[in-house]
């Protein structure tokens, strides 16, 4: 087991963890049944931009809740080797030309496949990402982090401060 002896060492295995990752786990519900639905991620700090089309079930839930929570995890094939991220907070439409901008040139850079689908990169706004893929961008917003990981010990877990996330 590794040891971990500061605060940032925490923030920066779960700063790390976060950008190697590519999906997280939504968890929204309605007022009868629970709903779980991955989706690819880019981040801006403590903000997880994601494309999800406006009638699906996770997003009407989450935006007549008010809250959702989410999960990200590294694949690991013991439990010794688990580590993860747990979150609360809402989901919001991105709706804010800047922030829109920001979020779609960090969701390329973390996935530039999606360059492939457009002409040339200078066709590649908001309005056409969403023209293209019937998708809306959206923004999970946490207000509250756990950072846990096994590979320290066995049940580690510890509260994130929302703005320690760089």
């Amino acid at each position: 087991m590794n040891s971990i002896t500061t605060d940032t060492d925490v923030f920066s295995r779960a700063s790390r963890l976060i950008s190697s990752c590519h999906a997280m786990t939504l968890a929204t519900a309605d007022d009868i049944t629970p709903w779980a639905a991955p989706v690819y991620y880019a981040n801006i700090k403590s903000f997880f931009y994601f494309f999800s089309n406006p009638d699906a079930r996770h997003i009407q839930n989450a935006l007549a809740a008010g809250s959702a929570a989410c999960a990200i995890y590294a694949e690991g094939g013991s439990w010794q080797d688990l580590q993860g991220i747990q979150m609360s907070g809402k989901i919001t439409p991105a709706t804010q030309a800047d922030q829109a901008a920001k979020a779609v040139i960090e969701y390329v850079k973390k996935f530039p496949l999606v360059k492939t689908f457009f002409p040339t990169i200078k066709n590649l706004t908001l309005n056409s990402f969403i023209k293209r893929f019937h998708a809306s961008l959206y923004c999970f917003q946490p207000d509250y982090i756990v950072y846990m990981d096994n590979t320290v010990d066995f049940g580690f877990r510890q509260e994130i401060p929302v703005d320690a996330l760089t």
